[in-house]
């Protein structure tokens, strides 16, 4: 992929060819670990990623005598600054035709243009997306006026949406939630489509095409398994839940996000999905309540001694779980699930997961390529039944 703005704009720093790209992360990989992961998931390495976070770069308008001249901004490279972008290939194609669109009617509409401080995109392979437009001022019926228009003049699709936020202030424009659509193999459904909505401003998956083949390869990677219930912590919107729940007796998922666990429970609605129970817990006060060493009113309609635990799974943040007591507890677990956006902060943990675990399998998925992310993933199994 050849882009103008490379070198300049932060969103990538890798320039190889894709396959090294590849390679050179399945090395990195090896470095950390000592060993090669078993599987290597690529990504198409454009018109990849889902979401994006935008400032306004505004040319002129200092000068009153010139017309006023907008794009849309990203991070520098390697600098505490920003850029103006006229496009990004990584993008989904309608995000990058917005990044062409959307300067030109802002700089005809004085409305919405005026304090816009930053634009938020996120969309799906449906060319559906919402556009979220961020004020440094109050907005009123006549800025929603424009804001429909807006939508009209882009075309966007029924199931799109504009939100216009300010201090304390929400306006929506038809909707606030994007459905991504995927097909996943059960060895008693092939071909299943799930279906996961998203709340726009809360964490999603940004690579839909790289989400579809992680949850693949756990659903291929423990079929084997004897398997119970699942506990996962971290769960956010449900994206491993609903995923993972028709391999299990039961799941019991935890986050600490309110409008998260909302909507893990419509994912699973609109999935005819029942055995998932969830509950606002921390990390730390998920163990607390499944060790009965404390009392929460928000499981007061929740028996926990009703699950029996095969699995765990986690998919923590950039520092990773990061906490001798929660690892140890995850050390109960006949298997663990360990999603990662972080080699090094997964190594960290491994030197204590290794006291009573064997990883069992391992893959690496490019989540973005052109950039040295490297996002992976471990499954790991009880040492004493490797030695039975």
């Amino acid at each position: 992929m050849k882009c103008h703005h490379f070198g300049i704009c932060g969103g990538c720093s890798l320039e190889l060819e894709y396959d090294a790209q590849v390679e050179s992360k399945k090395q990195y990989f090896f470095e950390i670990f000592n060993f090669y992961p078993n599987e290597v998931f690529t990504s198409p390495d454009s018109g990849f990623r889902a979401r994006a976070e935008l400032r306004i770069h505004r040319h002129n308008h200092l000068d009153k005598s010139k017309p006023l001249k907008i794009n849309l901004s990203m991070n520098a490279l390697n600098k505490n600054s920003r850029i103006p972008i006229t496009s990004c290939k990584n993008l989904l194609p309608i995000l990058d035709q917005l990044i062409t669109e959307l300067p030109k009617i802002l700089e005809q509409s004085p409305i919405l243009e005026q304090k816009l401080y930053a634009i938020n995109l996120l969309a799906n392979t449906k060319n559906e997306c919402i556009i979220t437009l961020i004020y440094h001022k109050t907005l009123d019926s006549i800025w929603e006026e424009n804001a429909r228009e807006l939508f009209n003049t882009l075309g966007l699709s029924k199931n799109s949406g504009i939100i216009g936020i300010s201090k304390r202030q929400e306006i929506l424009i038809n909707t606030k939630t994007l459905t991504q659509s995927m097909t996943l193999n059960y060895p008693f459904a092939k071909n299943h489509q799930i279906h996961l909505s998203h709340l726009a401003g809360t964490f999603s998956q940004p690579n839909p095409f790289i989400n579809q083949k992680m949850l693949q390869y756990i659903i291929d990677s423990i079929l084997l398994h004897p398997k119970k219930d699942l506990l996962e912590l971290y769960c956010g919107s449900g994206n491993f839940t609903i995923a993972l729940a028709p391999l299990f007796k039961k799941v019991f998922a935890t986050e600490v996000v309110k409008t998260a666990l909302s909507m893990v429970s419509q994912n699973a609605k609109q999935n005819h999905i029942s055995n998932i129970t969830c509950a606002r817990l921390s990390g730390s006060e998920s163990i607390e309540a499944l060790n009965f060493k404390r009392d929460f009113f928000r499981l007061k309609n929740i028996d926990l001694k009703d699950f029996s635990f095969s699995h765990i799974l986690v998919d923590p943040p950039r520092s990773g779980i990061n906490d001798t007591e929660m690892l140890e507890f995850m050390g109960n677990f006949e298997y663990i699930l360990y999603i990662s956006c972080n080699v090094l902060s997964l190594k960290k943990d491994l030197a204590i997961l290794s006291k009573t675990h064997k990883v069992i399998h391992s893959a690496i998925f490019d989540q973005f390529p052109h950039t040295t992310h490297l996002e992976s993933a471990m499954i790991l199994q009880k040492l004493r039944h490797l030695d039975e």
